[in-house]
């Protein structure tokens, strides 16, 4: 869910006046996002190279200090601990972002069916979300 989780703050981030505010934000985005019952994809490599051109795209047009930009990254940060070797699960080791905790991460709503957004969706949201923050963000005049 990293892609969704880069487009989405981007498109938050855009409605902030202050990158530091924005980048907690993007952290608290990042929980919100991972409490939803949603498909994750396991090609970490391709899923972190498209994250890295987002971030390019949204630095490069909305400015590498826009709070766009830095809504981005604080929504994509803690997926870093994913992919670290001393964060292993199956080595026993634990997770710190408390969303990332088995009981926490995509959760099911009580007597719901069993639902998870599907990775179709999470692409349209996203699609939809980094067209609006291009759309409002033009260099120099991303707030």
């Amino acid at each position: 869910m990293l892609v969704p989780h880069t487009c989405l703050n981007a498109a938050v981030g855009s409605a902030f006046k202050k990158p530091l505010a924005a980048a907690v934000a993007g952290l608290a985005g990042h929980a919100l996002l991972d409490l939803l019952p949603h498909k994750d994809i396991s090609a970490h490599k391709a899923e972190g190279m498209a994250v890295l051109l987002l971030l390019g795209i949204v630095g490069s047009s909305c400015g590498w200090s826009s709070p766009a930009f830095w809504c981005a990254m604080g929504g994509v940060l803690p997926d870093v601990e994913q992919v670290l070797p001393w964060t292993d699960p199956k080595q026993g080791r634990r997770r710190y972002f408390p969303t990332h905790s088995p009981g926490l991460h995509s959760l099911q709503i009580p007597r719901a069916p069993r639902y998870r957004i599907s990775l179709l969706e999470q692409t349209i949201v996203s699609g939809v979300s980094l067209a609006a923050v291009l759309l409002r963000c033009r260099p120099g005049k991303c707030r």
